[in-house]
This record gives structure tokens, sequence and C-alpha cells, in this order.
């Protein structure tokens, strides 16, 4: 598994061609980190397009900014789809405001579990 650590995220190839983007908990991810989130997964994922699971640590904060470059076309670059996992009510509310307001550029989908997340974005393999 290709994997690459840094202060605030962990972006990981996982099995079955999937990128794996986990948010640290207790952070403050701003736009310098969404673009680092960016160029680790086109390091990799060798510069390929793959579908995308994300979940978020407990007291996560994300910019304003960072919502809309992820949903943005230069934001998914590397992104064929996009799960978000969410384990609490304040994670749900945040990512149904990004699905309603920053419109992404990608199938994207929120989910309670890892299970279901994986099992949908398996339909996104080539």
């Amino acid at each position: 598994m290709t994997s690459i650590n840094s202060e605030k995220t962990i972006v990981s190839l996982i099995e079955n061609n999937i990128i794996h983007i986990h948010l640290k908990s207790n952070q403050e991810i701003a736009l310098n980190d969404a673009q680092e989130v960016l160029e680790s997964m086109g390091i990799v994922g060798e510069g390929k397009k793959y579908p995308v699971f994300i979940d978020v640590g407990e007291f996560v904060n994300i910019d304003d900014d960072v919502r809309v470059f992820s949903a943005s076309k230069a934001g998914n670059i590397y992104t064929i789809a996009d799960a978000i996992a969410v384990d609490n009510i304040a994670q749900k509310l945040l990512a149904n405001f990004y699905l309603k307001n920053d419109h992404p550029k990608v199938p994207t989908k929120i989910f309670s579990n890892k299970h279901d997340a994986l099992a949908w974005l398996s339909e996104f393999q080539k």
C-alpha cells in the first residue's frame, strides 16, 4: 500500500484501487492543506484518476475555501467519485452543506460507514 502521511492527513492507495483520504482529528484544514492532499493523490495514484474514500476524524474544521476547491474541476483532477464517511451529526451536516451548496464536479455521496462507501465506489472501478 502506497501512503503519504502529513501533519493533518494520510493519503493512501488501498485495496481495489481506491484512494483513501483520512483527515486527522483536531485539525483545521485550510486551502494549502487541500492542495497538499491533491498533490499526494497524484503521487500515490501515479497521476491517474481513482474513486476516493474520505473519512474525517473528530473535531476537524474545514475552511470555506477548501469546500469550494474540493468541489471544483481543478480539485478533482485525480478523482472519479467521492464517498464521504461521517461518524456524527456535525460531520453529516457539513457534508450535506457541501453537496447542496458547492455542487461537486464528480459523483459524491455521504455514508455512515466504510463498508457501504467502498461498495458504492466499486461501481466506478474500471
